[in-house]
Order: structure tokens, then sequence, then C-alpha cells
């Protein structure tokens, strides 16, 4: 919404005559009052005109998190501490949660989210509605991401699990949260949230949005916890299998919410032409296909690999497997990534097309290189710690880059395809006792290869390219693991 549009209010509410007056949850909890609507706040009642500290606090306290492997026990050993680190950040949520409410609850027009959707005559109802379907249900979706994270030790898979291990996984889903709380903050907590802007609209402007919004929020937030449990179980599944059963549940679950996301993402024009020329023009659509393709490499490449890579023990080709797959991910980023370019017109035509994919090709291989040197920093716990870094690479570089450039969006054809190359690539280049799964798998590997390249000669727009290339990676993600069982026997 232009600020041009916008006009101010005819009349400011008068004063309140003290702070408590201004944060008082009455209205929320009897219903509005004469004394309070005496109170109704200026310009500057929204959060971040109060209290600017509050927002920068609270997602450096989930920056912290981002380290709670390191820093949760510390802070555990000076008592008190470990409470303040575990439960400020979700305690200040709830805070924005009930500042909101407030202010939706007393039709506080002085507050953007109410002044662009409600009228002074909006209902119960309809002020619910917002509540569940505006920026309160983004706040409530980090709650709750917060709160699995926290309460992770309770959950039945880990019934049967030791403290130690129970305590591992908590901080492995703290740390994945606190990363894509990180990543998330820019595009679903911007300034003009929580700012007053310069002028209000007189009347709304926005109409109230459907149920349907938030059930798409809870069924996007749900893959990422289920991804953040796969991530965090799978660390310890290399030394030992007592977080399998957490491991099984969340594969499952998350291979019956990701056809419910891959619909709801095929309502909106995510990847059009139209989606194009504004890509950040609606941030929870953006959010939503950042979470949507990382989770289908999580269930269709790192689910596989952590299960799989154990039986390739210790055999000769490592190095080989390792090489190959770093120099197949560059060659596949320049190539697909030609192609990628060539299908949006944003990014123009001839030597444009290929300027813009070096430019990727040269962020894939840099970052690549640089994760496959952290086992010798010590990360080296995973069965091929050198692949492990190297797709997570894969698995961050679209929700990351994207945040700085939108030719990021690009890449998405390219990790699913790097995603199936280095999946593959060591029980085809390795030793191991399963070689009768080695010749199927060449076979099945050269099939995709090729259904891969005809597609994308014949492929008339980038939505095709990616349903192309999202296809081939669960075709394949099916193909390893019933292979597995079938050839491994």
């Amino acid at each position: 919404m232009s600020r041009h549009r916008l006009q101010l209010e005819p009349a400011s509410p008068p004063r309140c005559r003290s702070v408590h007056a201004r944060l008082s949850l009455r209205p929320l909890l009897f219903g509005p009052s004469a004394t309070y609507k005496e109170c109704r706040l200026p310009l500057e009642h929204m959060l971040g005109d109060v209290a600017p500290w509050y927002l920068p606090l609270l997602f450096g306290g989930c920056m912290l998190w981002c380290f709670a492997p390191g820093l949760l026990p510390w802070c555990e050993e000076k008592g008190v501490l470990g409470l303040i680190y575990k439960w400020s950040p979700p305690a200040m949520v709830v805070g924005l949660l009930f500042y909101r409410a407030n202010a939706i609850f007393s039709l506080d027009s002085s507050h953007l989210e109410v002044a662009t959707i409600l009228t002074p005559s909006s209902t119960r109802m309809e002020q619910l509605k917002l509540i569940f379907t505006g920026q309160g249900a983004i706040e409530g979706a980090l709650l709750s991401l917060m709160l699995f994270s926290l309460l992770s030790p309770k959950l039945p898979s880990l019934r049967t699990v030791g403290s130690e291990h129970r305590q591992a996984v908590q901080q492995g889903l703290m740390r994945h949260s606190g990363w894509w709380i990180l990543i998330c903050v820019v595009l679903l907590f911007p300034d003009s949230r929580y700012f007053e802007p310069s002028s209000l609209p007189s009347s709304p402007t926005v109409s109230l949005a459907s149920w349907w919004n938030l059930a798409s929020i809870v069924c996007f937030t749900l893959l990422l916890i289920m991804s953040g449990e796969i991530v965090a179980s799978t660390s310890l599944l290399t030394t030992n299998d007592s977080t399998s059963l957490l491991f099984q549940r969340a594969v499952l679950k998350l291979l019956i919410l990701l056809p419910i996301a891959c619909y709801a993402m095929g309502q909106t024009d995510v990847l059009s032409e139209a989606w194009w020329a504004r890509p950040l023009h609606n941030s929870n659509q953006t959010v939503a296909l950042m979470i949507l393709v990382y989770s289908l490499l999580i269930c269709c490449v790192h689910a596989p690999a952590a299960w799989m890579e154990s039986g390739l023990g210790q055999g000769d080709g490592q190095s080989v497997s390792m090489t190959w797959g770093y120099g197949g991910v560059v060659v596949l980023t320049f190539l697909i990534s030609i192609g990628s370019v060539s299908q949006v017109a944003l990014f123009g035509t001839g030597t444009q097309i290929v300027l813009v994919s070096i430019r990727l090709t040269s962020f894939v291989s840099l970052a690549g290189a640089l994760s496959m040197l952290l086992p010798t920093m010590g990360y080296d716990s995973a069965h091929r710690p050198e692949l492990w870094w190297l797709r997570f690479t894969l698995y961050l570089a679209v929700p990351v880059g994207t945040l700085f450039s939108v030719s990021f969006w690009l890449l998405i054809p390219l990790v699913f395809a790097a995603g199936v190359l280095t999946l593959n690539l060591p029980w085809i280049l390795e030793e191991h006792p399963f070689e009768l799964f080695r010749k199927p798998l060449l076979g099945w590997s050269v099939f995709l290869g090729l259904t891969a390249a005809l597609g994308s000669i014949f492929a008339s727009t980038y939505v095709e390219m990616v349903l192309l290339f999202g296809a081939i990676l669960v075709a394949n993600a099916l193909f390893v693991t019933l292979g597995m069982k079938r050839w491994t026997l």
C-alpha cells in the first residue's frame, strides 16, 4: 500500500495519562470501557514506537539459539541463566501476541493492522479472525516452533531414550529453529508491521484473510518442525540408533504434509510471470516456498542418505565420490542455470543469461568448497562428512541466497538435481558390500539424466522445469529406498 494513497485521520484520540494505561490489557479481558476509550493511544501506540528495543532483543535471543549445542550446557551450569536462555525468546513472543490482541480487541485505530482491516463496528468474530489469520498467525507459528523445540525431550518417540540423547535432540532443534528464525525475520517481521507509519488510512483498505491462510501457516510450520526433527535425529544416528523412532515418525509425517503443502503452493501465483515482477510482494508466500524446497530436500535427500550411507562402510572410493560429487554439482549448476535463466524474461537474453549463470555457479562453487572444509575443523561425525556439508549447502542455497538476490530462485531445479546426484553417486563409485545395487542404480541414474535433459529442452516455462526436477527428486527417493530393500537383502 503506497503512502500517497493514505490520509491522516481527521482527529487524534486523547493521549493516555500513564504508561500503565497504555499497556493495560483490560479491554482484552473485560471489553472496552469508557475509561479505556479516554486513554486511547496516539500514533506512537505500536510496539516498535513504544519499545524499539523489543524486537532486536527478541531476535538477539533467537540468534543465540543457533549455538545451543555449545551454549545451553554452559548456561544450565549457571542455574537460572539456563532458564533465561531457553525461555526468554518464547516469553517475548507471547508479549507480542498479547500486545497485538490488546490493539485488535480494543479496536485501536492507531494500530496499522486495525486501521487497514477493521472498522469501529467490527464484530468479535472479525477481531478473532484477524488475530488468527493476520500477523498474529505468524507470531503464533514462531511461538509454536520455539515451544516444540523446548519441549521435545517429552516427545513420545523419545520416551525410552536416555536423558543425554534427549538433550542433544533439544539442542539440535533449538539450533534449527534459531537459524530459520534468522532466515525468515527480514521477510516475516518487517519494520512496517511494528512501527507506526507517517500516515494511516481513514477507512479499511485490506480485506480480512480467509481461514485458509491460517491452515496454510499451520501446514508450513509443521513442515519446518518435522524437518528439524529429521536433522536433529540424524545427527545421532551416525553413532547409535536411539533416535531412529523419532526419525521414522518425522519422515512419515513429512510424507503426509508435503502433498498438502504442494497443493497449497499450487493455488498461488508463485514462480509465474506475474510473480517474477514482484517476488517479495507477498512475504508469506515467499517464506512458504523456501520451507517447501527445504523440506523436499530434507525428506528426499537427507533422510535417505542418513538411513542408507551407514551401509556403505569405510570402503575404497570415498575421495573419488567426493571429487566427482563436487565437480558434478558445479557442472550441473552452470548447465541448469542457463536453462532456468532463459525461461525468465526478467534476466534478459543472450550474454546476460550466461553472466547470471556464471554468477550463480560461482556462488554455489565457493559455498560448497568452504562447507566441505568443515570436517577438517572437527565437524566430521557424519558417515560422509564432506558430502554431508555439501548437501546442506544445497539445502540452504535457496532460502539464504534469495535474501540477497532474486536470481537465487533460479536454483530450485539445480538443488533438486544436485541432491539426486550426491545421493546416488557414492553407491555407484565406492566399494561396498551391496554390489547387486550398483547396476540398477547406475541404469536408473542414466535414465533420470536423459529425462532431465529432454525435459529441460522441451520445458516452455520455469514452473515446468521446477515440476520436472521436483518429480525426479521424489521418484529417485522412492527408487533408492525401495531398491535398498530389494537388492541388499
